[in-house]
């Protein structure tokens, strides 16, 4: 870059953290804890059958338009199915603390998240977040639980904003947020299509990390395999 970065957004999860369980059975964890407060019952094994059948349903949504379904309107619509019948506020609150709290605490730290955000923390330049997920809260849970909110000055998340990446809508409402240009961010992500092509899409550079190198070939400007291996190219940007 002819300038130096002013903002440097990363993505969250596979970028900074990864699972500590594989995410269907941290699901059906929480849906164990949820089967018990249920005004009929309900087996967990059946909720997770009709958990399956709403995610795809969604999932199909939301990559296909680009638009968030928060987990406010997925859970009360999962609830519905479930008692068939409509669910109580504090019925869906408490659900939804389930499901949050669960998520949150199974994120864990790579090896090389603090040391990096760390360095470029001393950088004058803005870092912020911007992160694909249906619940706010489980970005900043997992955040706090990893130590790493205090190094970010704006958390994006598709949850607040309704747009997910790779539209570019949720780059520009991050640079706003930072008042800064596209060609003054970089975008860090692991994901070709969401981190890199939606960076590039809005303007930002951008930088692949690749851990598992399943990327042959990339649109990033720049491209790594650890965010350690990326710490020097990002502190010259």
């Amino acid at each position: 870059m002819a300038r130096p970065a002013k903002a440097i957004f990363f993505d969250l999860g596979e970028t900074l953290v990864t699972q500590n369980i594989e995410d269907n059975m941290v699901t059906k964890n929480a849906l164990r804890e949820i089967s018990p407060i249920l005004p009929r019952r309900v087996s967990p094994e059946r909720l997770f059958e009709f958990y399956r059948e709403g995610y795809k349903i969604n999932e199909a949504i939301r990559s296909r338009h680009r638009v968030e379904i928060p987990i406010q309107v997925w859970m009360r619509q999962l609830l519905e199915r479930i008692i068939e019948g409509n669910p109580s506020d504090q019925l869906v609150t408490r659900a939804i603390e389930i499901i949050v709290k669960a998520r949150a605490t199974n994120g864990v730290a790579f090896d090389d998240a603090h040391s990096t955000i760390q360095k470029l923390s001393r950088r004058d330049v803005k870092l912020g977040i911007i992160s694909n997920v249906s619940s706010h809260e489980v970005a900043m849970g997992i955040l706090d639980n990893v130590r790493l909110t205090e190094y970010f000055d704006e958390i994006v998340t598709s949850a607040r904003v309704g747009i997910r990446k790779p539209d570019p809508g949720i780059f520009h409402y991050a640079l706003m947020q930072f008042e800064v240009r596209p060609e003054q961010a970089v975008m860090v992500g692991d994901s070709e299509t969401h981190d890199i092509g939606g960076g590039y899409v809005a303007g930002l550079k951008t930088v692949l990390v690749d851990r598992r190198q399943r990327v042959e070939k990339s649109l990033a400007d720049y491209r790594f395999n650890s965010l350690r291996s990326a710490t020097k190219g990002l502190e010259s940007l």
